[in-house]
């Protein structure tokens, strides 16, 4: 069992922690226990009813109804929302909730349903990246298991994929040409995918080599393809001399052609970037460096 602060629960569910202090003391909707020391903290039972909690007072039910349903009708509700309503804050939670129960045909129902209304565009960057933010979070407190991780990934990385085949392979003859990589030890690929799909959705012709390959692959294929360009990311842990050096490694040989980089590990203090290496902060970034490329 995970033990989560109030702040923990804060940071997964969205509610306030003064908030989630008034509805224990007004209607006893969590009870936290009592480490030895006497420090407050709650376990993944109540985190599932917070989360369940947030979303019906979210889509507009009042907390004093709320607080009188017992577990089995509260799952029932949410349930019932989850199928009945449009996209909406909610769905992150909704997706966070699919995620811990392993429930496929929930998270397929809601990721669905957000591509549909909202696109991949906005369904990536307003419901899933904020999604595997939360994620990131549920990983550091050990709520979510490597086999939770990959149904999610494998489930989204689908969509991706689907998505990037759909668009026309019909390109101009001048079209710039960027490949998309992961290095070594470096697996979780959600990101660069998404702005694979980005730069062939704006008439880029794309090459993706995927996670963990090796910089002498790296190397033979720059020669081979002769790409306008290289984007990468860094989201696993890794030292800040290693990334250090990566980063200038790319640099150092491939000067000659644009190098793009995006992902949590950039934001270490003390990281020295290469000039030649651009850092991208958002697809609104991206999209104007392709704009202005062209």
């Amino acid at each position: 069992m995970s033990r989560y602060s109030i702040k923990d629960l804060e940071q997964i569910t969205g509610v306030k922690a003064h908030t989630i202090r008034v509805w224990e003391r007004r209607y006893g909707i969590i009870q936290p226990q009592r480490t030895e020391t006497n420090i407050r903290f709650y376990s993944d039972e109540d985190l599932k009813r917070l989360l369940n909690i947030s979303m019906l007072n979210t889509s507009g039910i009042k907390i004093s109804r709320i607080a009188k349903l017992e577990n089995i009708d509260l799952e029932t509700s949410v349930l019932e929302l989850a199928r009945n309503s449009s996209v909406e804050d909610t769905s992150i939670d909704k997706l966070i909730l699919a995620t811990i129960n392993f429930d496929e045909n929930l998270f397929e129902s809601i990721l669905n349903r957000c591509l549909f209304e909202k696109g991949m565009e906005e369904a990536t960057t307003q419901i899933l990246f904020p999604f595997f933010q939360r994620i990131g979070i549920l990983w550091q407190v050990g709520t979510i298991s490597p086999a939770q991780e990959h149904f999610i990934s494998n489930l989204v990385r689908q969509k991706l994929f689907a998505a990037i085949d759909s668009i026309s392979s019909a390109r101009q003859e001048n079209a710039k040409k960027i490949i998309f990589f992961l290095k070594e030890d470096e697996l979780h690929e959600i990101s660069i995918l998404f702005y694979n799909y980005i730069a062939k959705k704006n008439g880029v012709k794309t090459l993706y080599l995927g996670q963990d390959l090796p910089f002498g692959d790296l190397q033979k294929v720059v020669n081979d393809y002769n790409p306008d360009g290289l984007f990468t990311s860094f989201i696993s842990p890794i030292t800040l001399l290693e990334l250090n050096n990566y980063l200038t490694s790319l640099a150092g040989n491939f000067s000659k052609i644009d190098v793009l980089t995006t992902g949590l590990q950039l934001k270490q203090e003390d990281l020295t970037v290469p000039s030649h290496i651009k850092i991208v902060s958002s697809i609104s970034d991206f999209k104007t460096y392709l704009k202005h490329t062209k």
